[in-house]
């Protein structure tokens, strides 16, 4: 398939669905007295955050068990995911404070966790949320020759098995991302559908800066304070990356890519099928949306559509918000798609694998 390069653009709205949804999530803070930033209850649940994570790597400085070692690494592998989504994710989105300064310093979460904030908004906020499920525009959901995640994409024979192998490359997903992708998106002109030109010097020199920051706080301290064999601290930090990526993918796959999902594309003048806001509904999905725990550890990424269609609101919103957007669609006879489990979500994801790879053709 020819790499489109044109402007995106869509339709205007045929209804009053959107219209409707803001003027009544509008009411809802109004009600509330609230504005859509983050509340009490968002700054406890990230002082919290913090302290989990600064707790347990005081434990991985004060151990000299290889047991305890790997066990606490593998813990902040799940756990760095949890606080880059809750509190980085917020903060790129400037969903976190009314003050954009403060969110700009709390966007560099990621770079603390080994991982580019520049690179990370300029892929999510202005590649992803424009183009969700876009073939070649999407920077999240980039095709690569490994994997045939849009079903028109070239077939090749060995995607039969990629439902198979896919788990493996999963895990290293964030060890892929320290290491390999944020600096080629630092050579890359363009990263899915956003001009990545000029790349800042400053960028590039925080982002170095960053990653040797924190290769010696993640092997470097470690090794020194405990006494223990460098080998035991680079398994632990591989333990990290691993427990990191897994948990990672499942979270953002299972919210647009499974066998339900839909990818449409642009026609020949870059114009797609249907509005801005019915995109978004047929290309996101929820899944576990009443699920406190789901809803609180992931960041509000399980109430995907909500977040879609109001991206500078703070997740700790969005389960009222989801309440309100299915009442508005089921007025309005637009579909929604959410999946009662996470569980549900994740398998589906699979099936999808599986069908891509039997070249199956899905709904676009």
């Amino acid at each position: 398939m020819t790499k489109i390069t044109r402007q995106i653009t869509f339709p205007p709205e045929g209804d009053d669905f959107f219209f409707d949804l803001q003027q009544e999530v509008r009411d809802y803070f109004k009600s509330r007295g609230e504005t859509h930033h983050g509340n009490l209850n968002m700054y406890m649940k990230m002082a919290l955050l913090f302290a989990v994570y600064f707790g347990v790597y005081g434990t991985v400085l004060f151990s000299q068990n290889p047991t305890v070692i790997y066990l606490c690494f593998a813990f902040l592998g799940f756990w760095s995911v949890f606080l880059g989504l809750n509190v980085g994710h917020d903060a790129v989105h400037f969903a976190l404070f009314k003050n954009r300064r403060l969110n700009h310093w709390f966007m560099h979460v990621f770079d603390t966790l080994g991982l580019s904030s520049y690179n990370w908004k300029k892929r999510h906020v202005e590649g992803h949320h424009i183009f969700p499920n876009i073939i070649h525009f999407d920077p999240d959901i980039q095709q690569t020759p490994v994997v045939k995640i849009f079903p028109q994409d070239v077939h090749r024979p060995m995607y039969k098995y990629q439902w198979l192998y896919m788990p493996f490359i999963y895990a290293i997903f964030t060890l892929r991302w320290v290491f390999y992708r944020d600096f080629k998106d630092v050579l890359s002109e363009r990263v899915g559908g956003v001009n990545n030109r000029p790349y800042p010097r400053f960028e590039v020199l925080k982002l170095i800066l960053f990653k040797l920051a924190y290769l010696a706080i993640m092997l470097i301290v470690p090794w020194l304070v405990t006494g223990l064999s460098f080998t035991v601290i680079a398994l632990g930090f591989l333990f990290l990356q691993f427990c990191a990526s897994l948990t990672m993918t499942v979270v953002l796959l299972s919210a647009h890519i499974d066998e339900n999902s839909h990818f449409p594309e642009p026609d020949e003048n870059g114009v797609m099928p249907h509005s801005w806001s019915k995109h978004h509904m047929l290309t996101t999905s929820d899944y576990a949306t009443e699920s406190f725990l789901v809803t609180h550890l992931f960041g509000g990424i399980n109430h995907h559509v909500i977040h879609h269609l109001f991206q500078h609101v703070c997740h700790i919103h969005y389960p009222a918000m989801t309440r309100i957007l299915k009442r508005v669609a089921a007025k309005h006879n637009v579909p929604y798609r959410s999946s009662k489990y996470f569980y549900t979500a994740m398998r589906s994801h699979f099936r999808l694998l599986y069908l891509n790879g039997q070249n199956s053709s899905l709904n676009e």
